[in-house]
């Protein structure tokens, strides 16, 4: 017999939560999984996402994002990048239906370098969900490079992440810390505004912190040329 509680759960939520029970950890958290890529969805909409919009997602995971995604936008507007190929394949077996991935035919690439020249296109957004909040600073440095190298003039690289609440939390490792497609140890790291900021700002970039709620305890920020005029539309934040 169901509960009352899941009676209340949500299609996606239960898919996420059979994808964890027939493979185990997903590197998201099960009891949030629809709510996460529900978030990450409504802020890209806030940022003036549309089907016309081209977009990357760095570490699309099992794709509880681009479950929402991928239907949304045009035809190859939606790229993945996902080290995990495992995760990648239980997503799309399991989350979309066949008419659906022949009609926006969605691409995937499985480097673990944050190499976004690989689909060979200007991407107009960006999205790293919890990616910061495992990366090094080296690791967001080549993100960085990579969307000034491979998005258009006035793209946008939303990404949630975690502040360093003192020096001594401010991530300065070399390696990618949590869960991937050669480690099981979990972990997080939160890296320092000021750095930031600093990183940002050489590069040419600006960076808004956004300071709402992202999901699974995170914050947003927004990156784009520190000429860039923005999408027209966008939400105040």
């Amino acid at each position: 017999m169901k509960t009352a509680s899941d009676q209340q759960k949500t299609n996606v939520q239960r898919l996420g939560e059979k994808m964890a029970l027939d493979h185990g950890f997903l590197g998201v958290p099960t009891q949030t999984f629809d709510e996460g890529g529900r978030r990450q969805f409504a802020e890209l909409l806030r940022e003036s996402l549309s089907p016309e919009t081209s977009l990357l997602e760095i570490g699309c995971g099992c794709l509880r994002t681009a479950y929402w995604l991928i239907p949304f936008l045009g035809e190859q507007n939606y790229c993945g990048i996902e080290p995990h190929r495992d995760r990648v394949r239980w997503g799309l077996d399991l989350l979309f239906d066949d008419q659906v991935l022949r009609q926006r035919q969605p691409r995937f690439d499985h480097n673990a370098e944050f190499d976004l020249s690989v689909f060979g296109k200007k991407f107009d957004m960006v999205l790293a969900g919890s990616i910061w909040t495992h990366c090094s600073k080296s690791h967001i440095h080549t993100m960085l490079e990579g969307f000034l190298q491979n998005s258009s003039e006035n793209a946008v690289f939303l990404v949630s992440y975690l502040p360093a609440r003192s020096p001594e939390e401010d991530y300065n490792g070399t390696a990618w810390v949590g869960t991937s497609h050669v480690s099981d140890e979990p972990g997080i790291v939160r890296h320092s505004k000021s750095w930031i900021d600093t990183e940002c700002t050489s590069l040419g970039l600006r960076v808004d912190f956004l300071d709402r709620k992202a999901f699974d305890g995170q914050l947003w920020l927004r990156v784009q040329r520190a000429s860039s005029i923005g999408f027209p539309g966008r939400l105040q934040d």
